[in-house]
């Protein structure tokens, strides 16, 4: 595969309802009648595949029960540890499928890490520590360029300059928080690897500072948080460099060049503040007030730079906070109704535009490939926008209702609307059997 092909996104960032509408406006159709039995067909193949997601959302409501965050239900069942572990490797398996079938794309570790380490676009120094984390899974949709106007340094910030900033359209993040037990024992272990000759004094001793090491990197997190909680996130347009600024676990650090700032100006103040304190309490060293005046003094000038410190710290705070504010989009249960819908119609466009094509140009004979190329082509001159087509799960769709003929690898045929539609509606009655 060539690299324009692996840039390519499976993602087809056009509405179904524009898609099918499109599709009925195309000069194919040589009578009305045939028009309005695809529309009927894109109809109940939508009503067929929104039924079976919503089975699909049952499942994931159920896995998730005993993890989610923001529950008010109340439960009168007690899951056992086993249960509880089946329940998260039922989760974690099916929110990535439902992932891949809305076209999202999982991010590397190294992708992650390399996001993590780069300069910040909003300037922000945010540290994370990711083996806090007993689970973590990120994946994106939508990797693209926006173009933003900012004061640099190499305009020596008199004018603004257009930077180009690459942002991810759309990144899902699951998380769980390891056990304060397990980050204590995984610390202690590596700490024994590299100390086996440590007598058990050592050893519980070490045990205590790193449980209160533990303690303090969590102090920030909600009182009410949970370990066996798992928190789902999906953020928008967020630029790639920003990515530490979405974990729960995050601490904003001053900037070098925050403390080269401040060690100049605080520390020339500082400094002149003291020789000016010394100055006056030997000038007033018979007089007791003035003399508590000017240490009064020196220690307002050691205040005032300490408050700088904190005050450059709240303004990160605030930066972060508002980044946040309008990068997120939903949590938790909301994040997977989210990705419910999406799957729902990235699947539906997908078996729609592999059955258009397939009975509206019978006579060429598709092969998978061909049909691949074909539906590229048109989202391209139509839409002008480069998509790597599913052409995989289109037609595996189609077979899985029973629409399509032909042998796998062969050349590729469909049954024709009347059939089947009536496919499709039969499929529909037999779902409730009274």
């Amino acid at each position: 595969m060539s690299t324009t092909e692996e840039s390519r996104e499976r993602f087809i960032p056009i509405g179904r309802q524009e898609i099918v509408a499109d599709l009925l406006d195309a000069p194919h159709w040589t009578d009305e009648a045939q028009k309005q039995q695809f529309k009927e067909f894109c109809t109940i193949f939508g009503a067929l595949y929104h039924y079976k997601f919503h089975a699909h959302s049952e499942e994931l409501k159920r896995c998730y029960t005993p993890f989610n965050p923001d529950t008010d239900i109340v439960s009168q069942h007690d899951y056992s540890d086993e249960e509880k572990q089946k329940l998260r490797d039922t989760l974690d398996s099916e929110i990535r499928q439902l992932l891949n079938n809305a076209n999202y794309e999982e991010l590397t570790n190294e992708a992650i890490n390399r996001a993590i380490s780069a300069d910040s676009y909003y300037g922000l120094n945010v540290w994370v520590d990711l083996d806090e984390f007993e689970k973590l899974v990120v994946y994106f949709r939508g990797s693209a360029m926006r173009v933003d106007y900012k004061r640099t340094w190499q305009s020596l910030f008199l004018s603004k300059e257009a930077v180009e900033i690459p942002i991810y359209k759309r990144l899902f993040l699951l998380l769980k928080f390891k056990t304060e037990d397990q980050r204590v024992d995984e610390r202690l272990k590596k700490w024994e690897a590299d100390n086996p000759d440590s007598d058990s004094e050592t050893k519980e001793k070490f045990e205590k500072k790193i449980r209160k090491q533990v303690q303090k990197s969590r102090r920030n997190l909600p009182e009410g948080l949970s370990e066996e909680q798992v928190f789902l996130k999906l953020f928008k347009d967020l630029p790639r460099t920003d990515l530490e600024m979405l974990f729960p676990n995050q601490e904003v650090r001053l900037k070098l060049f925050d403390k080269i700032k401040l060690a100049i100006t605080g520390g020339g103040g500082t400094i002149f503040g003291i020789f000016t304190a010394i100055g006056k309490a030997v000038a007033a060293a018979a007089n007791p007030v003035l003399l508590i005046g000017a240490f009064v003094g020196l220690i307002g000038i050691i205040v005032r730079q300490i408050m700088n410190i904190f005050n450059q710290r709240t303004k990160y705070m605030m930066t972060l906070s508002r980044n946040l504010y309008f990068h997120n989009l939903d949590n938790n249960v909301g994040v997977m109704n989210y990705l419910i819908d999406m799957a729902e119609e990235e699947e539906g466009k997908e078996a729609i535009l592999a059955y258009f094509f397939l009975h509206t140009q019978s006579d060429k004979n598709y092969t998978k490939e061909a049909l691949d190329r074909e539906i590229e082509s048109y989202l391209r001159n139509k839409y002008g926008t480069e998509i790597d087509f599913e052409v995989d799960d289109g037609v595996r769709k189609l077979r899985e209702e029973g629409i399509l003929t032909g042998k796998e690898g062969g050349v590729l045929k469909v049954k024709d609307l009347r059939d089947a539609s009536a496919i499709l509606d039969k499929q529909w009655d037999n779902f409730f059997n009274f």
